[in-house]
């Protein structure tokens, strides 16, 4: 069993270990697309799928998001009232000596949607944390580690911490269809 040793590492556990996997995903990818349920007229249908890259540190498995209202995906979160989102995330986002050669166009089977280069929907609730919290302070914390950028927004846009509370896992990680991982074997 990979469980911990794999996590602490750039190396991806074994394919078999599912739940490890989508667990080594969401800790080593730097972004991924958050999809919403439109709830706007402007650029988009009320009801419509909408999805939006969005900068992910996390902090014990949960992925966490530096946000502010004025993104259009918060707005269908915090303004729209439907909090249900998902996260996508593909191995295809590694580049350089970190590049999967599975998902890179171009070999005989290789591209983003062949199944060896992995792809990971997260489903659940897109929450605020609450700014008096060890959990904020410990969010905010690895999401400028990861993104020194996130220093240099402007205050005057209510930049606030959020986190993804997994409901489940999608994961394909190898030929042979999908794992569908419990929020608890993922966490575990």
């Amino acid at each position: 069993a990979c469980a911990i040793a794999c996590l602490a590492n750039a190396d991806p556990p074994p394919v078999k270990e599912k739940a490890q996997f989508a667990r080594w995903m969401v800790q080593t990818m730097d972004w991924g697309v958050l999809s919403t349920i439109s709830t706007r007229s402007e650029a988009s249908t009320p009801g419509d799928a909408f999805g939006n890259p969005n900068s992910i540190a996390e902090a014990g498995g949960v992925p966490y998001f530096y946000v502010s209202n004025f993104d259009a995906s918060m707005q269908d979160v915090f303004q729209g009232g439907n909090s249900k989102v998902s996260l996508a995330l593909s191995e295809a986002q590694l580049t350089g000596d970190h590049a999967v050669a599975d998902c890179t166009i171009g070999g005989a089977l290789s591209d983003p949607e062949n199944p060896p280069c992995a792809r990971l929907a997260v489903s659940g609730h897109f929450l605020r944390v609450d700014n008096t919290t060890d959990e904020h302070d410990t969010a905010k914390e690895a999401l400028f580690a990861r993104h020194p950028s996130f220093k240099n927004l402007p205050e005057d846009h209510g930049f606030f911490v959020a986190k993804l509370d997994i409901t489940g896992l999608w994961l394909i990680n190898y030929f042979g269809g999908a794992a569908h991982i419990t929020p608890e074997d993922y966490f575990a």
